[in-house]
């Protein structure tokens, strides 16, 4: 795990988790384990820039990108949200970020976007962390 200070100077680059999941049975990177394009090019913008990347999932919270995972199956709910909120506030409060840069597909479209959007915007707010929305995936 990223040690709290080392994604502070930086923006980092977030995203939420996917469906499409490497089954390796090992715990293996995040960014390995999510398999989408989507989240791929996300990966591939933040080491071209140099920015730490973090991917949001419904059932760890943000997670460092290259923090080893386990498989497993969790789709955020909006019914889920509100008690996830606490979780990634305090997981923002020990990156200590004061913005990040939120990579989604568009929610008005792709509505399995809408509660990870939520959840991020919902945690920043309560921290008073900016967070830039990029459409993106």
């Amino acid at each position: 795990m990223r040690k709290k200070t080392d994604a502070t100077s930086v923006e980092p680059l977030v995203t939420y988790c996917s469906k499409c999941k490497s089954q390796d049975k090992d715990p293996i990177p995040a960014v390995r384990r999510y398999t989408s394009d989507r989240i791929q090019g996300v990966w591939q913008k933040a080491k071209s820039e140099d920015r730490p990347m973090f991917i949001l999932s419904g059932l760890l919270g943000l997670i460092d990108a290259m923090t080893p995972i386990r498989l497993y199956e969790k789709l955020l709910r909006p019914e889920d949200v509100g008690s996830m909120v606490d979780l990634v506030a305090h997981q923002l409060l020990w990156y200590k970020f004061n913005s990040v840069e939120y990579v989604t597909k568009d929610i008005a479209s792709a509505l399995e976007a809408r509660p990870y959007h939520d959840l991020m915007a919902a945690a920043c707010k309560r921290e008073q962390v900016k967070m830039a929305v990029t459409k993106g995936g």
